[in-house]
């Protein structure tokens, strides 16, 4: 039997309305994402808007044997990026690798 890995890659363009410096966003981030890596076992970076405080793109690259643990995996990861009270999901970005 062929061995599988379904891989996908999770994009969020974020808003970040109450943070009013680069350190504000970088503390923001910094708790959220680490709070996600070490909860969901996965890896996360911030990717993009580097220099504005108020908004970033961060990825979360997702990997599984199962295709259905990957879709599992990014729908945990959503609804506990828009739980977050601090910051508000703008747009989204889907893409099996």
């Amino acid at each position: 039997m062929p061995t599988v890995a379904h891989v996908g890659l999770l994009l969020l363009t974020l808003d970040l309305p109450a943070c009013n410096s680069l350190k504000d966003k970088r503390r923001v981030l910094s708790s959220l994402l680490s709070r996600i890596r070490r909860e969901m076992h996965i890896s996360a970076a911030e990717v993009g808007l580097h220099d504005r405080h108020r908004s970033s793109v961060v990825a979360f690259a997702l990997l599984s044997g199962a295709r259905a643990q990957v879709e599992r995996l990014r729908d945990r990861i959503e609804r506990f990026v828009e739980g977050e009270p601090r910051l508000v999901v703008v747009e989204r970005e889907w893409t099996w690798l």
